[in-house]
């Protein structure tokens, strides 16, 4: 089974063939520019996005949103987390959260389309909180910030193979079942 994932992320692409490593399934990078609309809701960017990208390839692809969910914040920064991490960065949002709630979650939503079809989502949700101080290391600004439950590093202290394992693959897993049903009818 090949998957058309539509990503510039090499790390998208490397999680993705660390989960499906012992199924059949092959993941096709697949370098296109999409839209991006703005929204707090990762499923409503990714599904358009994925819409757009189907479409325009004439092909079935896989597109992924995520964006880190900060309770204190009602939400905030959700699907504009990039945006977020390039204007208020990691010490924005630990200024932010001094004194308040720091529980936070990853929402990480794959949604797949094929020609003249809705596309159809799946969602993964990794916990964790953000962290008193900026530290050191890695990666992204949230991942100097963001500490997954079960643990007291920040992504930015762990090796790319121990983030990824803090990493809830429901969603991959959910989206290889799906198919595998399509495939078998």
């Amino acid at each position: 089974m090949i998957i058309n994932y539509v990503t510039k992320n090499k790390y998208k692409i490397m999680l993705a063939n660390k989960i499906f490593k012992n199924l059949d399934v092959k993941i096709e990078q697949v370098d296109l520019e999409t839209p991006e609309i703005q929204s707090l809701d990762c499923e409503e960017v990714s599904k358009y996005s994925c819409k757009y990208a189907c479409e325009k390839l004439n092909k079935p692809v896989l597109k992924n949103d995520s964006g880190l969910v900060i309770n204190a914040l009602n939400g905030f920064p959700g699907a504009l987390a990039k945006y977020c991490e390039d204007t208020i960065k990691a010490e924005g949002f630990v200024k932010l959260l001094e004194g308040k709630d720091k529980s936070c979650y990853w929402i990480e939503v794959l949604s797949y389309c094929e020609k003249g079809q809705e596309p159809i989502s799946f969602t993964s949700i990794t916990k964790g909180t953000i962290s008193d101080s900026v530290r050191e290391g890695r990666g992204y600004d949230y991942d100097k910030i963001f500490i997954p439950e079960n643990d007291t590093r920040t992504f930015s202290e762990m090796t790319e193979e121990e983030q990824a394992s803090f990493f809830d693959d429901k969603a991959y897993l959910e989206l290889y079942e799906y198919l595998k049903n399509k495939e078998n009818k």
